[in-house]
């Protein structure tokens, strides 16, 4: 027979560990999808169409500044993003006019006004050119508020983390 206070502690557990999942769900991690909040001041999102996709399925990138600054990207990535697996080893970094992704505009501006965004097509290769294996992968773009905006240049990055299946 089962004593009652361990029946009592157990289900309370998964009572509160159900709650604080819930309140907590999400909480400082981009969720690809989700809606973007836009803030006063600089800030940067990016965002994928969603968190899981198929091996060699299409990736919709989308590097978005939510703030009210300008944004600085360096010029010899498009939009600062680079796709890493989780250990930091990088896999990818679209080159201005380069080939594995789909950019629609290789003159791309380095600069992005409020509220505009930038949309990269990844079809899972690798800078090689070899596709990616299965696994999590991490987007990332960096970028420098305007020095003519803000008087001294900060450095802001956003991320979101993607799931490629068999």
């Amino acid at each position: 027979m089962i004593p009652r206070g361990l029946v009592a502690a157990v289900c309370i557990g998964v009572v509160a560990g159900a709650a604080a999942g819930a309140v907590l769900y999400g909480k400082g991690t981009a969720v690809p999808g989700a809606p973007l909040s836009y803030v006063d001041g600089p800030s940067l999102s990016v965002d994928a169409e969603r968190a899981e996709y198929r091996s060699g399925e299409a990736v919709r990138i989308r590097v978005v500044n939510t703030g009210t600054v300008p944004l600085e990207f360096s010029g010899d990535t498009y939009y600062g993003v680079r796709i890493t697996q989780l250990d930091g080893i990088e896999v990818y970094s679209p080159r201005q006019g380069a080939g594995g992704a789909d950019v629609a505009d290789t003159t791309a501006p380095t600069i992005l006004d409020p509220r505009d965004e930038a949309v990269l097509v990844w079809n899972q290769t690798k800078s090689d050119g070899d596709p990616v294996l299965h696994g999590t992968y991490k987007i990332t773009s960096s970028a420098a508020v305007d020095a003519v905006a803000e008087g001294e240049a900060a450095r802001l990055d956003a991320s979101v983390a993607i799931n490629i299946f068999k």
